[in-house]
């Protein structure tokens, strides 16, 4: 166990991702649970589920370990129809970027223990939101995004106890860490000019800004699940919202012409410094129902709330009293997910299943941007478990999200964006996963 501990902590650090619930959420947390598209996941007692409900830690028989492996498999593109300077020069550069999300495995790692016939505990570590975009320097929309990243690293012990025959109730403390990194150009050019300075070229003097930053932080999760007849299972879980302020390092690259270092020397603007973004994870209620059709059916469905209305603005607060704080303008809404699935019991030793499901992007058209180029979307996915024991079984799921394409239409008088310019185009995306998943009991 120990050595599984370690191997899913190093993958989950070493790790970016690409968004695949909405806004920057991520639900990889179990290959099994994607093979029917996370449908009925809420209810569910098996210890795929322990990151979704800590109420799954009941289904125990007595100690059992699962280890999951998501591969993320992305395809993006864009097409930009307007590029300007905040001055309405072109900002040059491709205005058909591709490939801007990247792949990256997702793993998760749920252990549990049985302590007596009331109570059980155990822990999980998992992925719950990440977020990687990389755009090539020089591209058209640069002073919006070059590269953005989010990892999170969430670890949770977990209590349960059976309160009655068919009831029991969990509780998770969730301790989280989360590292990111934000980068875009800077139009030197088109700030030199509104100063009046001769040779500011707007579009053609960039200087660069990075921020790196990391944070621990604790919030929790609690949980049911009740047997309501023998045929059919309902599942409720509360996840609490997580508050981060990631800080560390503000650097500045400056134009090769000097103007930037001109601006500094006149200012203090372009120093580096420290500084910090506040991010808050979301709230969530998931709610999952099973129903046993008959021997070898069961139906699953899923609705789960996510509170993103949280996330209204990204601000980066600098040390430097010179440097304005940084604010790009989210305005973000709350989102439902809803999926329907079906199991069927082949034979002792097989088990197939399927699902589909739909998932709302929080982010309204107005803010669209670059660095989050969300979209509402469509998920399929089909999976199979195989038992190789009485006590081992190994979960293989395919899943494919076709997301919708979107506009992103930004510009100077929107906050924050003065000296961003004009982006106006259309963004496009589709992800294909593939999982794999081992649990054994013991």
């Amino acid at each position: 166990m120990a050595r599984a501990l370690t191997l899913t902590l190093a993958v989950l650090l070493s790790s970016s991702t690409a968004a695949l619930a909405a806004g920057f959420g991520l639900k990889e947390h179990s290959a099994e649970a994607m093979g029917s598209a996370y449908a009925g996941v809420a209810a569910s007692s098996s210890a795929q589920a322990l990151s979704y409900n800590p109420a799954s830690l009941a289904g125990v028989a007595d100690s059992d370990i699962s280890l999951s492996l998501v591969e993320i498999l992305p395809t993006s593109s864009a097409r930009y129809t307007t590029a300007t300077t905040s001055v309405g020069t072109p900002t040059g550069g491709t205005a058909s970027p591709s490939n801007f999300i990247g792949d990256a495995p997702i793993p998760n790692l749920a252990v549990r223990h049985r302590l007596s016939d009331d109570w059980t505990v155990g822990l999980s570590i998992s992925a719950p939101y990440g977020l990687k975009t990389n755009y090539p320097a020089g591209w058209a929309g640069r002073y919006y995004a070059l590269k953005t990243s989010l990892v999170t690293v969430d670890i949770a012990p977990s209590i349960a106890y059976q309160v009655t025959p068919t009831l029991s109730l969990g509780a998770s403390l969730e301790v989280e860490y989360a590292r990111g990194q934000l980068t875009s150009a800077v139009d030197i050019g088109t700030l030199g000019a509104s100063l009046a300075i001769p040779g500011s070229v707007p579009g053609a003097l960039d200087g660069s800004a990075r921020l790196s930053g990391m944070d621990w932080s604790e919030g929790f999760t609690i949980g049911a699940i009740d047997q309501v007849t023998p045929d059919l299972t309902l599942g409720l879980s509360y996840q609490s919202a997580i508050h981060h302020r990631l800080a560390g390092p503000l650097t500045f690259t400056l134009d090769a012409a000097g103007l930037g270092a001109a601006i500094r020397g006149a200012t203090g603007l372009f120093t580096n410094t420290r500084a910090s973004a506040a991010v808050t994870t979301p709230d969530m209620v998931l709610a999952g129902a099973r129903w046993q059709i008959d021997g070898r059916w069961t139906a699953l469905a899923e609705m789960d709330w996510t509170n993103w209305s949280q996330f209204q603005n990204l601000t980066i607060i600098s040390q430097n009293p010179a440097q304005p704080n940084d604010v790009t303008d989210s305005r973000w809404h709350n989102t439902l997910f809803g999926s329907l699935g079906l199991e069927y019991l082949v034979d002792d030793s097989w088990k197939l299943r399927g699902g589909v499901a739909y998932d709302e992007s929080p982010i309204p058209d107005a803010t669209r941007n670059p660095r989050i180029p969300d979209a509402d979307r469509v998920w399929l996915a089909v999976g199979a478990a195989y038992r190789f024991t009485p006590s081992s079984s190994l979960n293989f799921s395919v899943g494919e999200l076709f997301n919708s394409d979107e506009s992103v239409a930004l510009n100077p008088t929107q906050t924050g964006n003065s000296l961003r310019g004009s982006l106006a185009g259309t963004t496009r995306s589709s992800v294909t996963t593939v999982g794999l998943q081992l649990t054994t009991a013991f």
